[in-house]
């Protein structure tokens, strides 16, 4: 039987500084030698999850922008987009300005991201996009209006206070050409607002995956409510010890913080049970 395992990235294989620590980068290495199938599901797009993993052999196809993106570290190709229709995109920014919001606007176009932006709102979200300016070399773009003729519309984030997304989180949930995250961030106390392509999540994505790849099962790890689809598309799912107590409710089990190396150590249990197994 051929098994993928599957993590999310923040607050669940990284840890709280958001970095793979060498433990973990060390058994999935050695484990990938032995024939792991391991793979990403995460929030995240290629232009930071490839620099963090630059000390990790990744040798199968990602699940980036929770399912909109299938991406090879190999090919360092994307593999298959599911954008938004640019009419409601156009709608989605209005919605925006009638709330004095501005959000990251994500464009894809032959394996090339540009990060759209009219202003910062906060500091929550100027500081998102300093830390991967400065860390990962991603690219930002100030506009005075989206242009929709660029590329693929693929992904819309902002972050702010709770209940300063609240109302845009209730209008949006109400679209039938999109779905939304709406959720706590890891390593703040603020709120992320994601948008993508209807029907499509960390589910979706782990689907297309595994039909890619041929496999008969999924382990899944996470620790946030935008893990929900993916746990429930899995075979078996595990939540960190720090996960959200709803997300604990609805899995397999849960093992220890994403502090003590807690994924890679259980893969490496049950990637050495499984292969015990006639």
């Amino acid at each position: 039987m051929k098994t993928l395992f599957l993590t999310d990235l923040d607050g669940t294989f990284l840890d709280s500084n958001a970095k793979v620590t060498e433990k973990s980068a060390e058994i999935i290495n050695r484990l990938t030698k032995d024939g792991l199938l391991f793979s990403i599901a995460t929030a995240r797009t290629y232009a930071t999850v490839i620099p963090l993993f630059k000390n990790v052999d990744l040798k199968i196809p990602l699940v980036l922008m929770n399912g909109v993106c299938i991406y090879d570290p190999v090919l360092k190709k994307t593999l298959s987009v599911h954008p938004i229709e640019k009419s409601a995109g156009i709608e989605i920014d209005k919605t925006y300005q009638k709330y004095n919001k501005n959000p990251l606007f994500y464009f894809e176009n032959n394996d090339r991201l540009t990060v759209c932006y009219k202003k910062f709102d906060n500091q929550y979200i100027k500081s998102y996009v300093s830390a991967r300016e400065s860390f990962f070399n991603k690219k930002f773009v100030q506009v005075p209006s989206f242009d929709f003729e660029i590329g693929n519309f693929v992904y819309i984030v902002t972050l702010d206070r709770k209940e300063e997304l609240e109302k845009i989180y209730s209008e949006l949930k109400e679209r039938t050409d999109i779905d939304c995250n709406f959720y706590t961030d890891n390593y703040t106390n603020c709120y992320f607002l994601e948008a993508m392509c209807s029907g499509i999540n960390k589910g979706t994505g782990a689907a297309e995956l595994k039909k890619l790849l041929g496999v008969d099962k999924i382990i899944a790890f996470g620790d946030n409510m935008n893990d929900v689809p993916i746990f429930k598309v899995a075979d078996e799912s595990y939540a960190v010890e720090n996960a959200c107590d709803e997300l604990k409710k609805i899995a397999t089990g849960v093992i220890g913080s994403n502090d003590d190396d807690a994924v890679a150590k259980f893969i490496q249990n049950r990637f050495y049970e499984e292969r015990q197994v006639p």
